[in-house]
């Protein structure tokens, strides 16, 4: 509570005929009415907090949260000084990383599984080899394995049950053992051009 000072009795008209207790009511009156007016400043003022703090909250509550993304995985030099200096390859675009399952690697089944969902990009296809995968025909295509090994592979289109997926099969079996690939590895598989032939790489991490 602030004191009372001349200032608040600015506008008090002091008559003649006053008495003690005249005066003493209009003390009661100035001060009541500028506690009223310090009332009424000081809810304004919390109004103004409240808003403020509100559209603060409303605002934190809108922002998108940050999301951070792993890096995409990079082309070890070695694997892309290969293609390009000695296969005369180009285009190399990352197809899929996957981790392997005892099924990619079970000699009973001789397939890698490249599921659609898991595929980073399907544009590394043309349309040409596309309407041949949909009707059907295998792509012979070269595959560079992890050894840096040159195989022949076939890479065809399978529709399983609702979900569709590559597949390379045809000498996977020699390139689990070849580069002893194993259930849980992680592998990448990576596109390049050489001229307009599809090619393959393999890496393993």
């Amino acid at each position: 509570m602030e004191l009372l000072t001349s200032e608040d009795f600015k506008n008090t008209r002091i008559q003649p005929e006053w008495t003690a207790m005249d005066y003493l009511l209009e003390v009661v009156r100035v001060d009541q009415e500028k506690m009223q007016e310090q009332t009424f400043l000081n809810e304004k003022k919390n109004g103004r907090l409240k808003r403020k703090r509100r559209i603060q909250e409303e605002n934190s509550k809108n922002k998108r949260p940050i999301t951070s993304y792993p890096p995409k995985p990079l082309m070890p030099e070695g694997l892309k000084q290969h293609i390009v200096e000695n296969m005369g390859g180009s285009n190399c675009v990352l197809v899929i990383q996957k981790q392997l399952f005892f099924s990619d690697v079970n000699p009973q089944a001789s397939r890698l599984l490249i599921p659609f969902s898991q595929v980073e990009s399907h544009e590394f296809l043309n349309e040409s080899e596309v309407e041949r995968l949909k009707n059907k025909e295998a792509i012979q295509a070269c595959l560079v394995e992890p050894s840096m090994e040159e195989t022949d592979i076939n890479f065809k289109w399978w529709d399983m049950r609702k979900n569709s997926m590559y597949v390379i099969t045809t000498s996977w079996n020699s390139i689990v053992k070849n580069n002893r690939l194993k259930a849980e590895d992680v592998v990448l598989l990576w596109s390049f051009r050489v001229d307009s032939t599809l090619c393959f790489a393999l890496q393993k991490l």
